[in-house]
């Protein structure tokens, strides 16, 4: 094997910039043995005051040149590029370049026996034309060979050789990723396999970010790139790690999930949204025309539509509740199944009930352990109001039911929260230009809506009990796409609302894949903080609100409260504490901010870089981080191991900037200290997505 390769897993080859030696012709080169994630190895050292993480896989680190040595390289048509030297999977040895062109002997005349000078001229001169006219075509032939196989190099180079652009790209995180359809164990770096853990991780987040498509030209065709813009928009890849404790074995599998969908890129060069802001923020690459063309053909195939900002376990669809769900921000359903991944097929909610209507739905749907249903909320913008509906899905009534329908402003909804006795919707300011028109006519959400600073935040309390709403409270503006926990205090009859709060949805705006993967001076994302809402006095409020006819000139106002100053996202919790009083939030951060002093203004910072673990409940604690350097950690999973809070595993996938590759991450929640780290198979893009734990 060539003495470059160092690891080797399927069709992805890791070559490690710390092993290149020169080639000689003795084959000889250096080769190391130590821990690629061990303290002192290149570039993966732990992160300490004298050696910060980077906030961006872009900012600092190695060069073009020498990162093209650590860049994951494709198998193609059985033939394995290793830098520039290509092993042929047909009959060639490996670490073998292409031959050189055989140098041909000449006519076969040539061979034959030497002529005696007695040959009559004429007899030569006939010879002699006939070996000039093989002569010139045995040199056209070997001319034409050379040519050919020069040919095949230069494809072959082109086809496999990453430029710098492309170098950039895949260390920042945000290329295609490629999927492991069949079943692959993972090798343990760091540590043992952790005691006691059984079950399998689901993970969902972004997979394919550009997609090659040809236009045909008068003489020629042309090869153009369509790109998602919003890391939200782009095609999901859905991964799965199981852990067997008994065999001490970790077994992995993904797959892209919409490869329809990536068809019809393809085919339409550009994207065809089936109803207005179907995509956040990203060109479709269409003509005004396409908006009258009919969009029925979305879900022709289970994979036709690109379900790719949540999973939700085990929801009763289809006439069985052993499935994984994936979804979107439009009402589609994606029908995975849980073994082996494949969809089964993709329905909108509205198919499952004619009484759920509105083109745009809440990603995050909300489950409630004890009545084993999910939740979930409906926007139909008009152009005057928009009509929020509750919905609701259980295995009692597997149609669904709404819950309570309410008027109101549009807005992002990404999650909302319910407690034992309510839903509570929050609806964020924003203004709906030109009375809906825009909206009626935009591909992207973000486009068609503006946030309001001038207007508050209203917060929908809804009766599971008596299917209404049962009062309103406000709250000067801000932005959340995530909600943490909801706690109902029976004794004082009110709810709060924890949740990662912003000024406003600059957060949603920076993630575009461009600003991510070049960020320019200055840039950032905006930091989050853990806000607490009191709800207090909900019956009392209910009566004022009934008796007031729906009137929100009165309503109360929800008494906010700053839990933690250090910034937080993708905020998780140990699940048996949900709607529950709690003391520990785990999530992302940055390392940069977490440093700073509360009176410092924050730094800028890019894509997160540390796990977090914070205690709402004492300020004084200090946080509890993890990181590497280079590395950049996906949203943590909360795993219990036993009923007390802090007792069991936090689980994340961390992609390495420096290596271009990702890693298995499992640490105990109580210390926070590492348990295991395993390697994948390739990279897994750094997301804004989400993951479940079955058991």
């Amino acid at each position: 094997m060539h003495p470059w390769i160092r690891q080797q897993t399927h069709d992805t080859v890791v070559v490690d910039a710390a092993e290149i030696k020169p080639w000689s012709p003795s084959g000889s080169a250096r080769t190391s043995k130590d821990n690629p994630l061990s303290p002192n190895a290149n570039g993966i050292s732990r992160t300490s005051s004298k050696q910060p993480a980077l906030s961006h896989p872009l900012q600092g680190g190695l060069s073009p040149a020498e990162a093209a040595s650590a860049i994951l390289l494709k198998d193609t048509d059985g033939s394995r590029i290793y830098g520039s030297r290509t092993v042929h999977g047909s009959g060639e040895s490996e670490g073998t370049a292409f031959s050189p062109p055989m140098r041909n002997s000449g006519s076969p005349r040539s061979t034959g026996s030497h002529r005696g000078a007695h040959v009559e001229i004429t007899e030569m001169v006939s010879d002699g034309d006939s070996d000039a006219v093989e002569d010139r075509e045995e040199r056209q032939r070997r001319l034409f060979r050379a040519a050919e196989r020069r040919r095949i190099q230069r494809d072959q180079i082109q086809q496999n050789n990453v430029s710098s652009e492309d170098i950039e790209i895949m260390r920042s995180g945000l290329s295609n990723a490629r999927e492991f359809i069949g079943t692959s164990e993972l090798h343990i770096l760091n540590g043992t396999f952790p005691d006691g853990l059984r079950g399998s991780l689901y993970l969902l987040g972004p997979g394919r970010f550009d997609i090659k498509y040809n236009v045909q030209r008068e003489l020629e065709q042309a090869t153009r790139m369509f790109t998602f813009d919003h890391i939200m928009d782009a095609l999901p890849l859905l991964t799965k790690i199981s852990f067997d404790p008994n065999a001490k074995s970790i077994v992995h599998r993904s797959r892209l999930i919409a490869k329809q969908a990536a068809n019809r890129v393809q085919m339409e060069h550009g994207v065809t949204t089936k109803v207005p802001g179907a995509l956040y923020l990203s060109d479709t690459n269409q003509t005004a025309l396409s908006r009258f063309i009919p969009k029925s053909t979305h879900h022709v195939s289970p994979e036709g539509e690109c379900c790719s900002q949540d999973i939700q376990l085990f929801v009763p669809l289809q006439g069985s509740n052993q499935t994984i769900v994936c979804t979107n921000h439009v009402g589609a359903l994606q029908n995975i199944d849980p073994i082996d991944l494949h969809p089964r097929a993709t329905v909108d909610l509205k198919n499952i009930n004619s009484a759920f209507k509105g083109a745009l739905s809440c990603p995050h749907m909300q489950y409630d352990s004890n009545t084993r249903e999910h939740f979930t909320v409906l926007q139909d913008v008009g152009f005057r109001s928009t009509t929020y509906t509750v919905i609701a899905i259980s295995e009692a009534q597997p149609e669904g039911y709404v819950v309570a329908s309410f008027t109101a402003q549009a807005s992002v909804l990404h999650s909302f929260a319910i407690t034992q006795d309510y839903v509570i919707v929050p609806v964020y300011p924003y203004n709906v230009p030109m009375g809906g028109m825009a909206y009626r006519w935009g591909d992207s959400l973000l486009e068609t809506l503006t946030f309001n600073h001038s207007q508050p935040v209203f917060f929908y309390v809804i009766s599971r009990e008596y299917r209404r709403v049962q009062c309103v409270y406000r709250a000067p503006a801000f932005f959340a796409l995530h909600q943490i926990n909801a706690v109902q205090e029976m004794a004082t009859d009110s709810v709060s609302i924890d949740m990662v709060t912003y000024s406003d949805d600059t957060i949603l705006r920076r993630l575009r894949v461009s600003y991510l993967r070049k960020p320019g001076a200055g840039f950032s994302i905006p930091a989050g903080v853990v806000r607490r809402f009191q709800l207090n006095g909900i019956t009392m409020e209910a009566t004022r609100y009934v008796g007031s006819r729906g009137n929100l000139s009165i309503i109360a106002p929800a008494h906010p409260l700053v839990l933690r100053n250090e910034p937080i996202e993708l905020a998780r919790i140990n699940p048996i504490v949900a709607a529950q009083p709690y003391t520990y939030i785990y999530g992302l951060s940055h390392t940069e901010r977490l440093r700073m002093q509360p009176n410092q203004q924050q730094s800028g910072a890019t894509i997160y870089n540390c796990i977090v673990k914070l205690n709402i409940n004492d300020t004084s604690v200090p946080p509890q981080i993890w990181s590497r350097t280079h590395c950049y950690p996906s949203e943590p999973v909360f795993v219990p191991r036993s009923d007390k809070e802090d007792d069991g595993f936090v689980l994340s996938v961390f992609f390495d900037s420096m290596r271009i590759t990702s890693c298995l991450l499992v640490l105990d929640a109580k210390s926070f200290k590492e348990v295991m780290i395993a390697q994948l198979p390739a990279a897994i893009p750094i997301s804004f997505g989400h993951g479940k734990f079955a058991i």
